[in-house]
């Protein structure tokens, strides 16, 4: 294959998966805990029957810097600054998210949006749903009145690149994952933002649509040379 049409083809294959990774982040600049994707490029040489040649992945990988701690005035919103995620019981075993819209159901479980009950360090703690106000304190232990009604479980990995989402803003972690105490101080009454700038997504996108412009072009132009010799040589 020609080498130009082939590093054109790569470099459109590249910035479409950029462009994806892009337009999901714009599409979440205002989804509660939300991590941004970032596209990664890699160069690797290939080894083939004949020859070597080099080769650019292009991967996806969370960015899972601190998003904007956002007040709410609400008792059971929860945020974290700093390195962790809350534990929640979904269906098909534990699993973590940095987004803290919780609430009290009829039997005074705290849960979240989804209704997955929030997971607790020890017992699960038993809440009066009409009680005295809830109190969080930075490390996640919970108070209702004068009454200790139990810690909330918040965890952290040695390698969060083990992490998988299941669905948007729930991750498991693998078998073997490392999991390691957190060190996130818990905000009551606020949410953690999406840690996405709109402008600079927009201004990566711009970028990344002229790469995929410029790869396109040269295809075509090697693409309509091939042509040009074709029928000079009938």
């Amino acid at each position: 294959m020609n080498v130009g049409l082939y590093r054109g083809m790569e470099a459109m294959t590249a910035s479409e998966r950029r462009l994806r990774a892009l337009t999901t982040n714009l599409a979440n600049v205002g989804t509660t805990g939300f991590k941004r994707v970032a596209s990664v490029s890699r160069g690797e040489v290939v080894t083939g029957r004949n020859a070597q040649h080099a080769v650019v992945k292009t991967e996806t990988q969370v960015d899972w810097t601190q998003g904007p701690i956002e007040r709410t005035d609400v008792a059971t919103d929860f945020a974290l600054q700093g390195e962790g995620f809350f534990a929640v019981e979904g269906p098909e075993g534990e699993v973590y998210t940095r987004d803290g819209r919780f609430h009290l159901d009829e039997a005074g479980t705290l849960v979240t949006e989804e209704g997955y009950p929030v997971a607790w360090s020890g017992g699960r703690g038993s809440i009066d749903p009409v009680g005295e106000p809830l109190r969080v304190g930075a490390d996640g232990s919970v108070t209702q009145g004068p009454r200790s009604v139990g810690r909330l479980k918040i965890v952290d990995f040695a390698d969060k690149g083990t992490l998988q989402e299941i669905q948007r803003g729930y991750f498991r972690a693998d078998p073997g994952a490392a999991v390691l105490p957190s060190t996130a101080e818990v905000h009551q009454f606020a949410l953690e933002g999406a840690n996405v700038s709109s402008v600079e997504e927009l201004v990566r996108l711009i970028e990344t649509q002229r790469a995929f412009e410029a790869g396109s072009n040269v295809v075509q132009l090697i693409s309509q040379t091939y042509q040009r010799l074709a029928r000079a040589g009938r």
